[in-house]
């Protein structure tokens, strides 16, 4: 790409970027993008197939491009964070994206990216599966497991209007995906058991700090 057609392309994003901002998607023409970036309708047509292919390009230049790198040297935890930080940066914009409501596209989109990106390195890393007996464990399978886990609990943040600090989203995240269901289910029950206990315990005390007053009032 030359540097006339990469500057273009770029103001293409940026004017796609301030119209999400300030007007529903679903309101947003070709022909806006186009005026927001200073071309003609035509040379949209030369860099994007329509304003989801748009959305598709930001999410993956924004988000997993820089986390590739980090993925690929076994820093998947840095990688979430940058993706996590990059969407606060940037919460008027991903606020908005997220809520289009046309079929998830947020959704679809990150999870496909996700998976693509977690595919290119077990490709990379992990043994052929070819010969694994057990259908349900291909790498595949794998990794569109693990993308809708990440896609799932970013889609989930977002909604509740990113209130959450990124290291606390990141420490559930890590919960999510790497404890089994059944670690989950007994940390559960033993939070809530230690909870209980505690509540009883304070109750107790309570109980016995009144009669201890009444004892000394009379």
């Amino acid at each position: 790409m030359n540097q006339k057609s990469q500057i273009t392309e770029e103001a293409l994003v940026a004017g796609m970027k301030h119209l999400i901002t300030v007007m529903p998607f679903e309101k947003i023409t070709v022909k806006e993008i186009a005026d927001a970036a200073n071309v003609k309708r035509p040379t949209f047509y030369n860099h994007f197939k329509d304003k989801y292919d748009v959305v598709e390009y930001i999410l993956k230049q924004e988000l997993v491009e820089p986390a590739r790198t980090l993925v690929a040297c076994d820093m998947l935890e840095e990688a979430i964070r940058l993706m996590l930080m990059t969407m606060k940066k940037e919460k008027a914009f991903y606020m908005r994206v997220a809520r289009i409501g046309e079929d998830r596209i947020f959704h679809q989109i990150v999870l496909q990216l996700l998976k693509e990106l977690l595919l290119d390195v077990m490709r990379e890393r992990m043994v052929d599966d070819d010969d694994n007996k057990n259908p349900m464990l291909t790498m595949d399978n794998i990794a569109e497991y693990y993308a809708y886990g990440l896609t799932f609990g970013i889609s989930k943040w977002i909604q509740k209007g990113m209130k959450m600090e990124v290291d606390e989203v990141l420490e559930a995240l890590k919960v999510l995906l790497s404890e089994s269901l059944t670690d989950l289910v007994y940390r559960r029950d033993t939070e809530q058991s230690l909870t209980n206990i505690t509540k009883k315990r304070r109750f107790g005390e309570n109980v016995e700090n009144r009669k201890q007053i009444q004892k000394i009032e009379s």
